[in-house]
């Protein structure tokens, strides 16, 4: 049976590691050929004799400080300085330290005050009260007494704060609504209030009536030019209250906004 590998009589798997093998040879020779040498740093002729400065701090001898071990140097100068003829600027290691020397630290002796743990945890514990848990009887008289509140406690009764707040609510809705523009109101009109379209409805209906009872009282057999003139006036002016009490009829009536 052939392998799946062989195609044309030549195995594939075989030459393909010839050929990545071969790859990495000419990719470490190559890598090889670029390493080069360390150059020597250029140094000029005309400073070859000089010693470095650098070289001669660090060989040079450290000298101790004089009374750096008799005082703290970080507070020797906080604050601002005062400037009294008695008082110098500098501090003054001469006067009294009232902290020992660094050098007299091994000569510290530690006190030890004898007490008696024992006898004060024991007077302690005499003193405090002791925190018992509650008898069965007071935990019966706690139940009851919860079950005697919660039995003449009134049911069905909204609390008062809840109450006030609905009230609340409620007038936060009607503020809203009445300042809420109406959509179908055209733009350069105001919505005329309820009380004042009523008004104006009334008025309305009384010159109605005033105007009928003048048709009426006119004369009917005579057909002159006056009174003909003054039915006309007057079913004119009908005709226009009639228009006008439809409009005031309404529930919504907007005006136009004066400027």
């Amino acid at each position: 049976m052939r392998n799946n590998f062989e195609v044309g009589g030549k195995n594939q798997l075989n030459e393909n590691v010839r050929r990545m093998r071969e790859i990495q040879k000419r990719c470490k020779q190559r890598e090889q050929g670029k390493q080069e040498p360390v150059k020597v740093l250029w140094k000029s002729e005309k400073y070859s004799n000089i010693e470095s400065k650098i070289r001669q701090d660090v060989e040079k001898p450290m000298t101790p400080r004089p009374g750096s071990a008799d005082f703290l140097r970080a507070h020797s100068r906080a604050g601002p300085p005062v400037k009294l003829e008695s008082r110098p600027c500098s501090p003054d290691i001469t006067r009294k330290r009232s902290v020992p020397p660094a050098s007299s630290a091994n000569d510290v002796q530690m006190m030890r005050n004898d007490f008696d743990f024992i006898k004060i945890n024991g007077m302690n514990a005499r003193r405090s009260a002791v925190q018992r848990p509650p008898s069965t009887t007071f935990q019966e008289d706690a139940k009851r007494k919860a079950e005697e509140r919660l039995r003449n406690h009134p049911m069905g009764e909204t609390p008062a704060y809840l109450a006030r707040r609905k009230d609340e609510w409620k007038r936060d809705e009607e503020y809203r609504v009445a300042n809420t523009p109406d959509p179908a109101m055209p733009p350069g009109h105001r919505q005329l209030p309820d009380k004042e379209r009523r008004e104006t409805l009334n008025l309305l209906h009384q010159k109605q009536n005033e105007v009928i009872n003048k048709m009426q009282k006119l004369p009917i057999g005579a057909d002159t030019v006056r009174v003909r003139q003054e039915r006309q006036s007057l079913e004119k002016q009908l005709t226009e209250v009639e228009e006008a009490i439809k409009i005031f009829s309404r529930p919504k009536v907007f005006v136009r906004v004066e400027t």
